[in-house]
């Protein structure tokens, strides 16, 4: 099942009051993790539920988002403008990333969050190339794709966009060759959003040593995956 229309419908041009999909599994997990990062990176922005959620949740955090639909881009800004530590900049991601990294080198060294939801939507997809440059880039981090295939759960939504299906398949390939990954999946059934339906999210960490915490440790999947 996919849910490409659910980005961009005329109900997403009001931020919502949660971020990633108010899913309350997904929160409990940014959760166990923003505490041990110190920036937090967003492609597809959308409107600024997720990113404004970040940085009023969890205020060390550096924040930083692009989105490159105008219309989207416009919402987003006025969203994120009551927050100091927040950015959004009006373009795809690709050129985004780099010029956070060719302005910070040091953000490498730090282990970053960063939550991939450029997902087409009538620009090119660039998920490929931003795992490629981040697993490589960066010495350490937790990669949270939206919309990701979950094997053998068609209760998920998943993206796909000219053929390709947002999921293991390809991102795998784009994985930088020489490191341990962890891969996390979604394995509960509760549907609890009250503003989306269930929808598949991938965690790839890399870098640092990670457990679930003990409250989770039934509701994801755990496996080592490589390049």
């Amino acid at each position: 099942m996919t849910h490409s229309a659910l980005k961009r419908g005329p109900e997403q041009l009001k931020p919502l009051p949660v971020g990633f999909h108010g899913d309350e599994y997904l929160l409990r997990l940014v959760d166990s993790i923003a505490p041990r990062c110190a920036s937090f990176i967003e492609t597809g922005c959308n409107v600024g539920s997720t990113a404004s959620y970040v940085a009023r949740t969890f205020s060390h955090l550096r924040v930083s988002s692009c989105e490159p639909d105008d219309t989207a881009f416009a919402v987003a800004e006025r969203t994120l403008d009551p927050f100091a530590n927040a950015t959004v900049v009006n373009e795809p991601s690709p050129g985004f990333l780099h010029a956070i990294f060719d302005a910070d080198p040091d953000i490498a060294r730090v282990c970053s969050l960063c939550w991939l939801d450029a997902h087409g939507y009538g620009f090119q997809w660039p998920l490929a190339r931003e795992v490629a440059f981040l697993t490589s880039r960066c010495d350490s981090g937790f990669l949270l794709i939206d919309d990701f295939q979950i094997p053998d759960r068609p209760d998920f939504a998943f993206d796909e966009y000219e053929g390709q299906v947002c999921g293991l398949d390809l991102v795998r390939p784009a994985l930088s060759p020489g490191k341990a990954y962890q891969l996390f999946l979604p394995s509960y059934r509760e549907h609890t959003s009250k503003h989306h339906p269930l929808v598949g999210t991938a965690l790839i960490v890399f870098g640092v040593d990670y457990a679930l915490p003990a409250d989770l440790a039934g509701a994801f999947t755990k496996e080592r995956i490589e390049a």
